[in-house]
């Protein structure tokens, strides 16, 4: 076994409609701490302070985002497992569990992307905006993405981006859990974070 299966296999299981609940309490504390994390909280030194949190926000607001969208999916009864590649049912997006006869045909050590669930969401959630809602998704799945990947001192802020997510993330709450969810990602100068649900 190589160090990354070995790695890999800390992690590993399928997961059941159950764990739905675990992936809604990492997603609340990711995006929490989107909304609230100060530059006082950053250890990196001046004048970095305030780009290194900027980073960590849309990291957080990537994982949240695909931790929530993952819950969504347990809950609604839907296997978030890949199936196996030598597996002859695969249907390659995220399937009823009712569908999968057999859960050895299912890959403990790997879920579908986050692409792939934003891809397939409007089989669960009916937004009264469906380009405007995925807009939102995509925009956090690139900030995760790029955020994780590159490092670099500058990134010019389009409020309206953030605007996007906390729009797209207030519907999967309202329609994906009934809850209602006060969304403030602090960003620019003056502006008061908030993360609450009722």
């Amino acid at each position: 076994m190589s160090i990354e299966e070995e790695i890999k296999s800390q992690y590993s299981k399928v997961f059941e409609k159950s764990d739905w609940r675990t992936f809604k309490l990492m997603a609340d504390f990711y995006f929490e701490n989107s909304a609230k994390i100060l530059t006082k909280d950053i250890s990196i030194q001046e004048p970095y302070k305030l780009m290194a949190r900027n980073i960590q926000k849309r990291l957080f607001i990537g994982i949240g985002t695909e931790l929530l969208l993952k819950a969504l999916f347990l809950k609604n009864n839907y296997c978030i497992n890949k199936v196996k590649k030598q597996s002859p049912f695969n249907p390659n997006k995220p399937t009823k569990f009712k569908t999968i006869i057999d859960s050895n045909q299912l890959n403990p050590h790997d879920t579908y992307s986050l692409n792939s669930l934003i891809d397939n969401i409007f089989e669960i959630i009916t937004p009264d905006n469906k380009s405007d809602f995925e807009k939102g998704l995509k925009i956090a799945k690139v900030f995760r993405n790029k955020e994780g990947h590159v490092a670099v001192l500058w990134h010019k802020i389009n409020r309206q981006n953030y605007t996007d997510i906390e729009n797209s993330v207030k519907v999967i709450y309202k329609k994906g859990y009934n809850e209602i969810l006060d969304f403030k990602i602090s960003f620019l100068k003056g502006e008061k974070a908030n993360f609450s649900i009722k």
